[in-house]
């Protein structure tokens, strides 16, 4: 990724633009309790999605969780503000890491509040970012109900008319 992408993405981080929530893995235990405890979450800006830019970020649980939590949203929380750092600067304690070098948005967040209602993912699939709003986050029942069904139709009706399939109307 560029620095005139890492531009793009961090104009349209910008809060208040509308309820957009981007919900994250979360792969270790580690990293929940530093976005807890110190107000922050990093992902990785070679593993970015496109759209990083959010109001809010909600946390998936991988496998790494005890069974009552993984494969499943619990928690989110409102983002304040977007920064680039290195993971050696994110976690000092790891200089010598592989990846220490290597670019992070460091998302500053506020405090976790718990849903009314844990989000499963019934399929266990395997989640990396979905991008979504808040009125979907509070009123979803599964993982599933995260995603914008009409986008997803559209383009799949987009595909099939490729094929030479028609729309019917009604």
């Amino acid at each position: 990724m560029d620095d005139r992408q890492i531009a793009r993405i961090l104009r349209e981080a910008r809060p208040g633009s509308s309820e957009r929530v981007l919900v994250a893995i979360v792969n270790n235990v580690r990293d929940f309790e530093i976005a807890r405890e110190q107000g922050w979450y990093r992902i990785p800006v070679q593993r970015a999605p496109r759209r990083v830019g959010a109001d809010y970020l909600a946390f998936y649980f991988g496998g790494a969780f005890p069974p009552s939590q993984r494969h499943q949203i619990l928690f989110y929380a409102p983002i304040f503000a977007y920064r680039l750092a290195t993971r050696a600067e994110l976690l000092p304690q790891e200089a010598a890491h592989p990846r220490a070098q290597d670019r992070y948005f460091k998302l500053e967040i506020g405090p976790l509040q718990p849903l009314e209602r844990p989000i499963p993912s019934h399929k266990l699939r395997r989640v990396t970012f979905i991008p979504t709003t808040l009125d979907r986050l509070l009123d979803a029942r599964e993982i599933n109900d995260l995603w914008d069904k009409r986008r997803s139709r559209d383009a799949l009706w987009a595909a099939l008319k490729t094929d030479g399939v028609e729309r019917e109307s009604g």
